[in-house]
């Protein structure tokens, strides 16, 4: 039962049950950690008694005999027995063990526990991860560990597996390869319709094909520049405030591939936590949010596009107070959704608000429910609003996707989602919105990842998160959908990990950790100056 590897007796607070004050130590109020006792049976942790005789007079604090630390006795073992049947968690707890033991056989837990930090062994690695983890991120997550190249036969370190000659070669390869493909397509309908000249109705379907194929092929084009401006540094990712599980943040951090690391960016002006953000131009918005106390309405914003970084409010407000909500840009105005104010009322509002003075918001419509915590993108000049919770209980989430037509002026409900979720992340991808991770309305943080066709109301599941994950942020790049922070409801754990998923390979791979722990924060990702 001796455990001498810290001073003072264990917190009451790591107990099963309330523990009977006359087992806690006369000295330091702890429950007693290796017992002794003074002649007189004041009872006390070893390590508490030692010190205090040592830095004190020789004398029993509590009756003033002589004492020394030979003449200190062990306590009668119907006190020892008393204190080995106290069931108390384990020492790692505050990495997710679960369990209660023996006060007996605590050692023998903490010694072989799945949870105990255990550092990486692979050069170069300084990750420290649970015990069960390790055989998994050494083999699939760890950053430095090696692997093969499948062309080469050449062991290279999977960080910098993404400049080696082959895997560039390769991507060169099938970026040429589906624009050939794309070209041929397009050559193969002109021809069609030189042949098919008297027939004035498949001229036409012809033509519309041509288009399309041209339009595919901008797309491609767009696509593979966007990734080549993320590998190259020329686009970096911002994340703003949030929550650590400790308090509200106002700090910034952006990550850059090419050195796969976190840069500390200027702080905003307020702590936001459960806010919303979006790009205007070269600037990020940043609206609304909780600050551990109070919603707010107020706007601020960075402009990467300028030498000195500094945030400024901003003279656009939302026309609420909240939290939970989403705000998405739509030409000069930015379209916010949903929201918790501190009455505990959620809106179902789709509001228009000028970014331009005098900066006016209007009511667009009414959604059916009200909404919060839910996603939002705008697709094909359309707002998607998917998800999300009716109150700010985890028990009234819903499957419901609308729609709103910014075009005609219309809101439609579209095919639901295969099941409930809120705190979910999304992004928009050529038609669909991508949902990830959330929640259920039994507060099981999901590692789902679901495409909704938003024209058909078509699912497809993509490959599932390496990390559960709820209240996360999220953004796309190309074809590259990165996963940012978030929060773990079954192992209450704030998450600093970042993964990113391919959708060519459709494999999820880890990034470097964010320097803060961060749920309900945003993110947003664009080119900051030369």
């Amino acid at each position: 039962m001796a455990r001498r590897n810290s001073f003072g007796g264990y917190e009451e607070e790591r107990f099963k049950d309330k523990v009977d004050i006359k087992l806690q130590c006369s000295i330091c109020l702890k429950v007693l950690k290796d017992p002794v006792q003074c002649p007189n049976e004041h009872y006390f942790c070893r390590s508490c008694i030692r010190k205090c005789l040592h830095e004190n007079a020789e004398t029993c604090p509590m009756c003033q005999h002589h004492l020394t630390e030979e003449s200190l006795t062990k306590p009668p073992r119907i006190l020892t027995e008393l204190l080995d049947s106290l069931m108390i968690r384990c020492d790692h707890e505050n990495r997710g063990c679960p369990e209660f033991v023996k006060l007996e056989f605590l050692d023998r837990h903490v010694n072989s526990c799945g949870y105990s930090p255990t550092r990486c062994t692979n050069a170069g690695c300084e990750v420290v991860m649970n015990r069960h983890e390790k055989e998994r991120h050494e083999r699939e997550q760890c950053q430095f560990r090696k692997i093969v190249c499948d062309e080469c036969g050449e062991q290279v370190i999977w960080k910098s597996s993404r400049v080696h000659p082959c895997f560039i070669r390769k991507e060169m390869d099938d970026l040429a390869r589906r624009l050939n493909v794309v070209q041929n397509d397009v050559k193969d309908v002109k021809s069609d319709m030189t042949v098919v000249k008297d027939d004035v109705m498949e001229v036409k379907d012809e033509v519309k094909q041509v288009k399309l194929t041209q339009e595919e092929m901008e797309y491609i084009t767009n696509e593979a520049t966007e990734r080549s401006d993320w590998y190259t540094g020329k686009q970096k990712i911002f994340v703003c405030g949030g929550n650590d599980g400790k308090t509200r943040l106002n700090s910034v951090e952006s990550y850059s591939w090419p050195e796969n690391s976190w840069t500390l960016e200027p702080a905003m002006k307020q702590v936001r936590s459960s806010h919303s953000s979006f790009i205007h131009g070269r600037e990020i918005y940043v609206s609304g949010g909780w600050n551990g106390t109070k919603a707010n309405d107020s706007i601020e914003t960075l402009n990467v596009g300028e030498e000195k970084l500094e945030w400024v409010e901003s003279p656009v407000t939302m026309p609420l107070k909240c939290r939970g909500h989403k705000m998405v840009c739509h030409e000069n105005s930015a379209i916010l959704t949903g929201g918790l104010s501190d009455d505990g009322n959620v809106s179902d509002g789709i509001y228009e608000i000028s970014l331009d003075p005098p900066h006016n918001s209007k009511v667009l419509t009414r959604m059916p429910e009200p909404r919060c915590d839910h996603g939002c993108e705008i697709v094909n000049n359309q707002v998607m609003v998917a998800g999300g919770m009716t109150s700010k209980y985890l028990k009234d989430a819903k499957n419901t996707v609308y729609v709103y037509d910014l075009n005609n002026n219309e809101c439609k409900t579209l095919p639901p989602l295969p099941f409930a979720i809120s705190g979910v992340a999304t992004v928009s991808y050529k038609g669909n919105i991508i949902l990830i991770g959330g929640v259920n309305e039994k507060a099981e943080t999901l590692n789902s990842v679901v495409m909704y066709d938003v024209k058909t109301g078509k699912i497809k599941m993509l490959p599932c998160l390496n990390h559960k994950r709820t209240a996360s942020a999220a953004v796309i790049t190309g074809n590259v959908i990165i996963a940012i922070g978030g929060f773990d409801f079954e192992t209450k754990t704030y998450l600093n990990s970042v993964e990113y998923l391919d959708l060519n390979t459709n494999v999820w791979r880890e990034l470097s950790p964010m320097t803060t722990k961060r749920t309900a924060a945003t993110a947003a990702m664009l080119k900051p100056i030369s």
